[in-house]
């Protein structure tokens, strides 16, 4: 998508521009901020749509009434100028021009745009079935908290608002199959026999016996799987397109992921790609015995701590680094934090590849 070109208009139209109006996370905060710093001159204009989606998107939550409404969106126009640092002429005359085709367009687009929060989006049907008569069920969270299902096999799956899961009332011999749009917690009752099968639009999941995310909303460009326990194999829908046998998800593109990373299909590259969590988290059969106090302690022995109680690999070279001692209490310290420590008090740096942690530097400074 070229920005460069676009106007006040064209950035209130654009869906991921709203998205980081209404709903900023760190990608669309990424994006934005990059943007603005490599176009300066569109500076002015992104900060004047902007303030009108802020403006337009308090009629999400009341009753559509034309003329409110429209005298609603020209009101906050007109205090957003009152609080811009004395706009010129011409400034206002945008405003204007901006404010005038909102009214216009405001309505029926946003009434769109918030429609479109609630439709039903296609599911995928993503799986051969040799029986026809096989009956569905069809399940849709429509309130605002988290909705839990049981299934016939023991699983439960939670599932996020405006989230919609489809799967077979009785599921087959050979395995388990849910078609998924949407965000949900998945924990899976293990059967190695019965493998657990999720598809969505741009991925193919597939476990034994696990619990992990799943986020493939259909207003957002990425899907990505994150895992809690056990282990999950991930491929994209586009390196099966052309197979036959879609139920097979080992494939030499397979993604095999784990406790503390999550796999991201990310589309402007269009391939899978492996990380580590923003915030890892201690892995239950560590979490009760795991202490990080450390006296005169070798480097080796604390990098194995760390792998052990979160599940990451850690790639350092063990010979360059046996004399290399710490003493500290790291135990109050997120895993990124107690790295942070450890490369500051030994003068080492580390580097994420590929879901690993990878240490560097000529060794001890101390």
């Amino acid at each position: 998508m070229n920005y460069s070109h676009y106007n006040t208009i064209d950035f209130v139209k654009d869906d991921f521009f709203c998205r980081w109006v209404q709903n900023p996370d760190k990608n669309t905060n990424t994006f934005w901020q990059d943007f603005m710093r490599n176009h300066p001159e569109k500076r002015t204009v992104i900060l004047e749509a902007k303030s009108l989606v802020k403006t337009l998107g308090t009629m999400q939550a009341t009753p559509i009434d034309e003329d409110a409404s429209l005298e609603k969106i020209w009101n906050g126009v007109e205090l957003e100028m009152q609080m811009s640092e004395k706009p010129s002429y011409w400034q206002r005359f945008q405003w204007q021009l901006a404010a005038s085709v909102l009214l216009l367009i405001g309505l029926g687009y946003w009434t769109n745009y918030y429609q479109r929060e609630n439709r039903n989006y296609e599911i995928p049907q993503l799986a051969n079935y040799t029986n026809k008569e096989i009956e569905f069920v069809e399940n849709q969270n429509t309130t605002n908290q988290p909705l839990s299902i049981q299934m016939s096999d023991g699983s439960e799956i939670v599932l996020q608002k405006h989230t919609r899961i489809k799967y077979p009332k009785v599921f087959e011999k050979s395995k388990r199959e849910v078609y998924l749009v949407g965000e949900a917690f998945f924990k899976v009752k293990r059967n190695p026999q019965r493998p657990f099968i999720i598809y969505t639009k741009k991925l193919i999941t597939q476990v034994l016996g696990t619990s992990f995310t799943i986020k493939a909303n259909p207003d957002i460009e990425e899907e990505r799987v994150i895992v809690k326990t056990g282990k999950v194999s991930v491929l994209a829908q586009a390196e099966v397109s052309a197979r036959s046998d879609k139920s097979n998800v080992m494939n030499p593109n397979t993604i095999i992921v784990t406790p503390n990373q999550e796999v991201v299909y990310e589309l402007s590259k269009a391939k899978l790609v492996k990380k580590i969590v923003e915030l890892p988290q201690l892995l239950a059969n560590t979490y009760d015995n795991q202490v990080f106090i450390y006296q005169n302690t070798s480097l080796t022995k604390v990098f194995s701590d760390l792998e052990k109680a979160y599940g990451i690999k850690i790639v350092y070279d063990s010979k360059r680094y046996e004399d290399c001692t710490i003493n500290g209490n790291l135990s109050d310290e997120t895993m990124f934090d107690k790295l942070n420590s450890i490369t500051k008090i030994t003068g080492l740096s580390y580097q994420v590849v590929d879901a690993q942690i990878i240490i560097s530097g000529q060794g001890c400074n101390y």
